[in-house]
């Protein structure tokens, strides 16, 4: 990765610029380019190395609680939001990281957004399928989930993957070439950004209200594993709406130089959060040998005879152990 550093060398590219520019005006925008492409491609390879670890570190818990169990559609959402962007980053960090020249990053800007692009529905898929086992899988609340899906999907599709914006052909002229980058940091283009992850957070929210019109209808949280969902359900979209407005704050700030570095992390953490929250609902519904394990210790734990400040022993019954959902 060479930029040109030599004033002489982008002097015919410098004609290219805007009229009106100081020359100390157009140095310290190329100075400021080269330290946000530097920025994302270091955000590329942090959300791949933690896809990387996410999966090493949940993978004992995986064999034991997905691998077994019966094929469904939960199962095979686990699968696409866990392995689908261990093998796409890889195409990705080759389009961001080596120097490629204008004409292919045109096609291959157009194509690494394409096959981002179901990184940004499959989490809230995991979330649709909760909402609509939790609502008794009622067909009514099934039949309006799916229509405000295809909506996410349908502006996707149109904000993300249409007229995929890339970089100006100067800044290949003047950086000698540089990685392949999708450019939100016109405004045009920004407000299209703002709208793809507008509606997937909306998505959630939306799954989310179902659930909570159902608790308030029935009167009921579904017992301990339904509590769960709510509170592990409520816990991932507020942190995936963090992420979202940090990844949209990068940027908002013009004078930035890590413009574009969030939406990686967008990206890749909603699906984390999601393999996360379903390894989580299976451990409690049907415990490892281990978890189990460690319940039983703590019941043996909490039956110990303790001696108190009389010197007197008190007993504490022995709660009964849960049983699996």
């Amino acid at each position: 990765m060479k930029y040109k550093t030599n004033i002489t060398d982008v002097l015919p590219a410098l004609s290219l610029c805007p009229p009106g520019l100081s020359m100390a005006s157009i140095i310290d925008e190329i100075s400021r380019a080269t330290q946000s492409i530097t920025a994302s491609r270091n955000s590329v390879l942090a959300v791949y190395t933690i896809s990387i670890y996410e999966w090493l570190d949940c993978l004992p818990t995986e064999v034991d609680l997905i691998y077994p169990s019966k094929w469904s559609s939960i199962k095979i959402a686990y699968f696409l939001c866990r392995y689908y962007q261990l093998l796409v980053w890889p195409l990705v960090v080759f389009s961001y990281l080596p120097d490629h020249n204008v004409e292919l990053c045109h096609s291959l800007t157009k194509f690494a957004t394409a096959v981002l692009l179901p990184l940004q529905i499959f989490a809230p898929a995991v979330m649709l399928m909760r909402a609509y086992a939790f609502a008794g899988r009622h067909k009514g609340i099934l039949a309006i989930l799916l229509f405000l899906y295809l909506g996410l999907i349908a502006s996707d599709i149109l904000f993300l993957c249409i007229d995929v914006p890339t970089l100006p052909d100067i800044t290949f002229i003047v950086l000698q070439d540089t990685g392949c980058f999708p450019d939100y940091s016109q405004r045009p283009n920004l407000l299209r950004l703002v709208a793809a992850l507008g509606a997937s957070s909306l998505m959630d929210f939306l799954s989310l209200m179902v659930i909570a019109i159902y608790c308030l209808r029935t009167h009921s949280t579904r017992g301990t594993l339904g509590r769960a969902f709510i509170r592990q359900g409520l816990g991932a979209f507020v942190i995936m709406l963090v992420i979202h407005a940090g990844a949209l704050g990068t940027y908002l700030n013009p004078q930035s130089d890590h413009n574009g570095v969030g939406l990686p992390y967008a990206l890749t953490l909603s699906n984390v959060v999601a393999c996360r929250l379903i390894l989580d609902l299976r451990r409690k519904a049907q415990p490892t040998e281990t978890e189990i394990h460690r319940q039983h210790s703590q019941l043996v734990d909490q039956d110990l005879w303790i001696i108190d400040e009389s010197g007197e022993y008190q007993h504490f019954p022995v709660a009964s152990p849960p049983h699996p959902v």
